[in-house]
């Protein structure tokens, strides 16, 4: 299943990772980068397989469901579903936390936290003037 969501603040492998996925690369296809997220702890199947497509403005993902591992050796061909409740969870649930981070304020854009200090004649005036 292929959608898109708009580009991130954070980088596309740190987003993936922040849900859940682990960097995979495949030694039959040049090392391509992509990654992977297993259904049962412990087990590399079955699990949740994305690869992503960046562009400016969007991060493209192609999600699908790895059954199970390839059936014959020397194959990378296997029983994936590309479409289905499950897969249609998963991508919700990747959007969402896509959603969380377009919500947060950008790193360079936030305050750092350090109060203005008032000069001791600002301390003065609002000492003797500002008295309830």
């Amino acid at each position: 299943m292929r959608f898109v969501i708009s580009k991130l603040n954070r980088n596309p492998h740190f987003f993936l990772k922040e849900c859940g996925y682990a960097e995979i690369r495949n030694p039959h296809q040049n090392h391509q980068v992509s990654f992977a997220r297993s259904l049962n702890q412990g087990y590399f199947y079955p699990r949740f397989h994305i690869y992503i497509e960046e562009s400016p403005n969007q991060l493209g993902i192609n999600l699908h469901l790895d059954a199970k591992k390839p059936s014959y050796e020397g194959s990378t061909a296997h029983s994936g579903e590309y479409d289905g409740a499950v897969v249609i969870q998963e991508m919700e649930r990747v959007k969402a936390i896509a959603q969380h981070f377009l919500q947060q304020v950008p790193a360079d854009n936030r305050p750092i936290g350090f109060k203005k200090e008032k000069s001791l004649f600002e301390q003065l005036v609002s000492f003797f003037f500002n008295k309830k």
